[in-house]
């Protein structure tokens, strides 16, 4: 048995009252204590999981951070493609539904603004009702009255969308390789504004299209940057490579966004 495996059987067997079991069992010589210990100090061998980052990630990671930031209220990134896949008998949206999550994220890696919620805003008032409601217990839970104000709010839409195969000309390079074959190419486009929460004036509003090629790597398979697959028979993997355009768009957004200096704390 691998050792993290091992450590995590033992930790669960403690847990649930087995000590003794442990303590009985002759060739299991492991002191537990250490054993977590050497976990906790590398938990990159146990850890799955990878920064979910962009080409555009440096970008906002390169921005200054600013000693004033500015209050802007994130309201929802809506899907207004109207694209619609079968999906086991039923029909599901092809586009991500995720994108004001990502965009939150974009804005939190920029570091320059006050990030208020209000996409899940209902659920933030019933936390606040519940103290209205006397059902919490005296002291604990939000106070009331202390939201901080958006100075200005972002909300948009995804307004584009489509996986297509192309067949190239004489000249087309694809990954080095030139001549007449066919490829994948991925578009996307996405809409946001932001809006003066004073005046309701919209300062800020863009347009953005990003587009990936794909290069054939089967007779109906299609491979976007190396590892986001699209298989056109069965249009598995097309929504990955979108995602990818749409967080990639929504970062680059928001470095434009800050560059522009409309923005004021």
């Amino acid at each position: 048995m691998k050792k993290p495996l091992l450590i995590a059987v033992l930790a669960i067997t403690l847990l649930l009252g087995g000590g003794a079991l442990v303590a009985e069992t002759a060739e299991i010589s492991l002191d537990i204590q250490q054993q977590m210990e050497a976990v906790l100090a590398s938990p990159e061998a146990i850890l799955m999981s990878q920064p979910n980052v962009t080409t555009a990630t440096q970008l906002l990671v390169a921005l200054p951070e600013p000693e004033t930031k500015i209050p802007i209220a994130v309201y929802a990134i809506r899907d207004n493609t109207g694209q619609l896949k079968a999906d086991m008998g039923a029909a599901s949206t092809v586009v991500t539904q995720g994108a004001t999550e990502m965009l939150i994220t974009a804005l939190h890696r920029s570091r320059q603004f006050k990030i208020l919620d209000r996409s899940n805003f209902a659920d933030f008032i019933n936390e606040q009702n519940l103290v209205v409601q006397n059902r919490v217990v005296s002291g604990q839970g939000p106070g009331l009255g202390q939201m901080t104000g958006a100075r200005y709010l972002i909300s948009g839409a995804i307004t584009e969308y489509q996986v297509s195969k192309e067949t190239g000309g004489i000249g087309l390079a694809i990954a080095g390789k030139g001549g007449s074959k066919e490829y994948a190419k991925a578009t996307t486009a996405i809409d946001l504004r932001v809006t003066d929460t004073t005046t309701g004036e919209v300062v800020w509003a863009e347009s953005f299209k990003g587009e990936i090629i794909g290069e054939q790597v089967g007779l109906q398979v299609f491979s976007f940057l190396g590892k986001n697959i699209v298989e056109f028979e069965t249009g598995k993997g097309e929504q990955e490579v979108i995602n990818l355009i749409i967080r990639t768009l929504l970062e680059e957004a928001v470095f434009l966004l800050v560059q522009s200096g409309v923005l004021k704390p």
